[in-house]
């Protein structure tokens, strides 16, 4: 007798039918799904020789790689409060910070490079 397969969002199935059946417009491939998984996006697993995974590790990974829009990002990221007196933004006070710190480790080799043309200067012959 054959029973019939229970096919449930949790039944394990080869990443190449997977992809058809959770995007049967195309899109997204058999190929797709083992870079997702590569970047650990998508769980799969591997009992035998093919990969596989689940349809709700489909709609998992679906969510995880979605993109807000402008509105949701600035819902989720408000733009902070002007945190000081200069009305600086804390983006800004740090871009300021690391502009001095590295203006500052460049002027030792800018005056020791001066410093050397200044010795040479004083060697050379007249």
């Amino acid at each position: 007798m054959n029973e019939p397969i229970d096919w449930t969002d949790e039944t394990l199935r080869p990443l190449g039918a997977l992809a058809r059946l959770a995007f049967p417009d195309g899109g997204v491939t058999a190929e797709t799904l083992p870079r997702r998984a590569r970047d650990g996006n998508l769980a799969v697993y591997r009992p035998g020789k093919p990969y596989l995974a689940s349809l709700s590790g489909v709609r998992a990974m679906i969510e995880k790689t979605r993109v807000l829009c402008a509105q949701e990002a600035s819902a989720l990221c408000p733009i902070p409060a002007v945190p000081n007196s200069l009305g600086l933004t804390e983006m800004e006070l740090s871009s300021r910070a690391l502009d001095q710190v590295l203006e500052e480790s460049g002027r030792p080799a800018k005056e020791a490079k001066r410093h050397r043309d200044e010795e040479r200067a004083k060697g050379a012959p007249k």
